[in-house]
Order: structure tokens, then C-alpha cells, then sequence
């Protein structure tokens, strides 16, 4: 072979490492699901029990508006349910977190649950005292 061809094969090979190198073979990852790792009550107001359990009294009101947080921040589906007693008819939970007691009086736990089906979840106990 002719010493022109390896120069040429020399050129195609650096040049090759080169434009690899510059440009990169990075993965990437187009519709990446990412789940709910943990759902958190944030309210400011909650106290902790000595067996990690929130509870909240509420005092003259007869609402309350569950704050939560959905961990990771990037998780594809942020959306969560409330789980509640439904039996207990003077209780109402609607699809933004506000607890209503309509006599004003009376205790409820909430389950925050993540929808997306990870079974991620934290619960507050809310004493209505009015």
C-alpha cells in the first residue's frame, strides 16, 4: 500500500476521535417517566406526635387547607388524591385540600396520596374546635 492511504486512514481515524469527542455519544432520554418518591404535608401550623404522626386544631373556622409537596420536584405525574372516612357525612375534602366540617366540631384524618399509583402518601389528624 501506498504510504498516502495510511496518512488518509490516519486523517479519517483522528478526525473521527475528534468530532466523537467534541459532539459526544450522549444517551438521551425523550418521555422519561419519573414516579413520586414521597408526598409531604408542608403546613406550617402542623404539630408532630411522639410517634412521627401531624395533627392540627383548628380554632374558630370551620376549614382547613392541607399544604402538601411532591418529592421528586421533576416527577411526571404531581397529582394526589385525599383519602378520608366518606361515611362521616359532616366531612368534606375537595379536590384542592380544603378540609370542611360542617357542625364545627369533630376530628377527621386525610391521606395525601400520590396518583400515580406508587402508593406514596403522608396523613394529617384535624381537630375542628369551634
Amino acid at each position: 500500500m501506498k504510504k498516502s492511504v495510511f496518512i488518509l486512514i490516519a486523517i479519517i481515524y483522528i478526525s473521527s476521535i475528534a468530532l466523537v469527542s467534541f459532539f459526544g455519544l450522549q444517551h438521551k432520554t425523550f418521555n422519561e417517566i419519573v414516579y413520586v418518591e414521597k408526598v409531604e404535608i408542608i403546613n406550617e401550623n402542623c404539630n408532630v406526635d411522639s410517634e412521627g404522626g401531624k395533627y392540627v386544631t383548628v380554632k374558630d373556622s370551620n376549614q382547613f387547607q392541607i399544604e402538601w409537596r411532591v418529592y421528586p420536584d421533576n416527577a411526571s405525574n404531581i397529582d394526589v388524591d385525599f383519602v378520608y372516612d366518606t361515611t362521616n357525612t359532616k366531612f368534606s375534602v375537595d379536590e384542592n385540600g380544603v378540609v370542611t366540617c360542617s357542625t364545627g366540631k369533630g376530628a377527621i384524618t386525610v391521606h395525601v396520596v400520590a396518583r400515580d399509583g406508587t402508593g406514596a402518601r403522608d396523613s394529617i389528624l384535624i381537630n375542628f374546635r369551634n
